[in-house]
C-alpha cells in the first residue's frame, strides 16, 4: 500500500488567507473566485494555464462585489504563520480594488 502525500492546494490556502484577512478586515466581502498574476507582467489571468508555479508572482483575489486583493506567492507559503495578518495584512489591503 503507497503511503498517501498531505497536501494542502492553493485554492485552499488562498481560502485560508481570506479568512484571517476577513477577521482583520470586515470590510472584505464573500469571495467568489481567485486568477493567478503573471510573474512577468502582472496581469491577472483566469484562462492561461501555469506551466509552473513559478510563473505566478501571486494571485488576485476576487469578491462577490468585484473587489479585488493581490496575495503575493510568497504569503501563500507564510499563511499557517499565527502572525499572517499582522505580516502581510497591511501589504495585502493595499492592493485592494474595489
Amino acid at each position: 500500500m503507497t503511503e498517501q502525500v498531505n497536501t494542502v492546494g492553493i485554492e485552499n490556502k488562498i481560502v485560508a488567507i481570506v479568512r484571517k484577512l476577513k477577521a482583520r478586515y470586515p470590510e472584505l466581502g464573500r469571495y467568489e473566485m481567485a486568477f493567478h498574476l503573471d510573474r512577468y507582467k502582472g496581469e491577472a489571468y483566469y484562462d492561461r494555464v501555469l506551466e509552473t508555479i513559478e510563473d505566478a508572482g501571486g494571485f488576485r483575489a476576487r469578491f462577490t462585489d468585484k473587489s479585488t486583493i493581490d496575495i503575493p506567492i510568497e504569503a501563500l507559503s507564510d499563511y499557517q504563520n499565527p502572525s499572517f495578518v499582522d505580516k502581510w495584512g497591511e501589504k495585502i489591503m493595499a492592493t485592494r480594488r474595489v
